[in-house]
């Protein structure tokens, strides 16, 4: 039975019971003004009686109704929303119990209804936020620099992998603790946070400062970028929220800056040498007492320094071409490698007489024609022999040889020097480096670099056979026309 149908029948019971006594009274009334006569005590104890009666049952059912239809019209409210307080409580309760089929029942049936779509809303969402927050860790974890949150407390609330190994501490003795507490016992955070209480920001004038991490090898220098964290409150009032450390690798850049300074420092030293041998060449030539024999001399040494010169210049401007990318311009078509090899060692001759080094030429005769850029591919030869003469002992031997290598033809120059060892051959392949330990021999650092991009660029391999005090063999490949 619906709440509103016992309401309206005990409404109506009440009315039929005034109904009934105020229907008798108005009889009796009736009855009494007609002129009835003699009325027996009897008769007018019944009527009494009747009366009395239907004043009792009404005043029954008032009091019952009173009584009973508050509580008929609130019990259900109040189960309805004690079950709604449950519900929205942290508890596992998730529906609101329908008890009869009434109008608290088709209530209770409405708001489980707007429960379920809620939950379904909340699950979606949830797995959205799930999804977005995977995405963030995921996003954060491969990141390659360093990575410290802190909230408005200065509490540490995020540290990616790369940040926990630079401090060498676990993510559980950092998560949630504060940064000056870890500091109390990390000397490495401890100098992180000085920028921070220095207001050492991202972006502005103050220089971001550059800490070294001596555990991390060859990659030490990290660049520490602050950036503080702001939230936008309902009255569009921007509140500080926290900063965040980026520690940024630079070991590229540091050691960029070291290979220009030692490029400096060497290009000016080559620069300086052979202008220098030229002057006093020049003052010699100049001196009335030096004879045609020695002024000859004299003219052969000044035409070797200026070439000297010119090869270094033209490295030089080869360098900002390809910087430039300007590209290499060739000129491939087939070439015989016996040539190219006789011209090359025609032109080191006079350096090969010097260190009295023996040439030991292995070509065999039917050698194929190769494609490729005679000139380009000369100037590498010569380069690749100048570096093994600088780098070889007096009166040790020097091997060329060239043989047909699959589709391939490879000239390798082999040489008796110091060797390199593993580690270094990928880096004397770079612009301005070196061998460690080996002083450079006056080397600007450039020749096997572009050499490299030179046989690249005509679809050949240059690389590099050696072992430390095994001498050196370096080795180039063309394809065969």
């Amino acid at each position: 039975m619906s709440l509103k149908l016992k309401i309206r029948l005990s409404v109506f019971l009440l009315l039929l019971l005034l109904l009934g006594l105020g229907g008798y009274a108005f009889l009796t009334i009736r009855f009494l003004e007609n002129g009835a006569h003699g009325i027996e005590q009897a008769d007018f104890n019944t009527a009494r009686l009747a009366v009395l009666a239907f004043v009792g049952a009404g005043t029954a059912v008032g009091i019952t109704m009173m009584v009973r239809l508050p509580r008929i019209v609130v019990r259900p409210l109040h189960r309805l929303t004690a079950d709604m307080e449950r519900v929205a409580g942290p508890g596992p309760a998730t529906r609101v119990a329908v008890g009869k089929r009434d109008e608290v029942g088709t209530v209770a049936a409405a708001v489980n209804l707007v429960l379920s779509q809620a939950q379904d809303e909340r699950r979606a969402t949830l797995a959205e936020l799930f999804t977005e927050r995977n995405r963030m860790e995921s996003l954060v974890r491969s990141l390659d620099e360093g990575l410290l949150l802190l909230d408005e407390h200065g509490t540490i609330v995020l540290a990616n992998p790369v940040a926990c190994d630079l401090l060498g501490l676990p993510q559980s003795e950092l998560l949630g603790l504060p940064a000056t507490a870890v500091a109390a016992t990390n000397e490495l955070l401890r100098d992180l946070l000085v920028p921070l209480a220095e207001a050492n920001m991202a972006g502005d004038e103050t220089p971001d400062p550059v800490f070294m991490f001596p555990h991390k090898g060859d990659a030490p220098h990290y660049q520490l970028k602050i950036s503080p964290i702001e939230t936008v409150d309902q009255a569009s009032r921007r509140t500080a929220a926290g900063h965040i450390l980026c520690l940024r690798n630079v070991s590229d850049f540091k050691k960029l800056d070291e290979l220009k300074s030692t490029f400096l420092a060497t290009i000016s030293h080559e620069l300086k040498t052979p202008l220098a041998s030229i002057k006093l060449s020049l003052m010699l030539l100049q001196n009335p007492r030096t004879t045609d024999a020695e002024r000859q001399v004299l003219a052969t040494g000044i035409g070797e320094e200026t070439q000297r010169l010119l090869n270094m210049v033209g490295q030089l401007i080869e360098v900002s071409r390809l910087d430039a990318g300007a590209g290499i311009k060739l000129n491939v078509q087939p070439m015989h490698l016996a040539d190219v090899i006789r011209y090359a060692t025609q032109t080191v001759h006079p350096q090969l007489h010097d260190k009295q080094i023996r040439l030991d030429l292995q070509l065999p005769e039917a050698l194929p024609e190769v494609h490729g850029d005679v000139e380009k591919t000369t100037w590498v030869l010569i380069n690749l022999l100048s570096n093994a003469i600088r780098y070889s002992p007096t009166a040790a031997p020097l091997i060329i040889r060239a043989m047909q290598w699959g589709e391939m033809v490879r000239v390798s120059v082999e040489d008796q020097g110091p060797g390199i060892a593993a580690e270094h051959h990928k880096r004397i392949f770079q612009r301005f480096a070196g061998v460690p330990g080996q002083g450079g021999h006056g080397s600007s650092g450039l020749g096997l670099s572009i050499s490299r991009e030179f046989i690249g660029a005509q679809g050949g391999q240059l690389w590099v056979e050696s072992q430390p005090a095994a001498g050196s063999r370096f080795l180039f490949t063309l394809p065969v026309a």
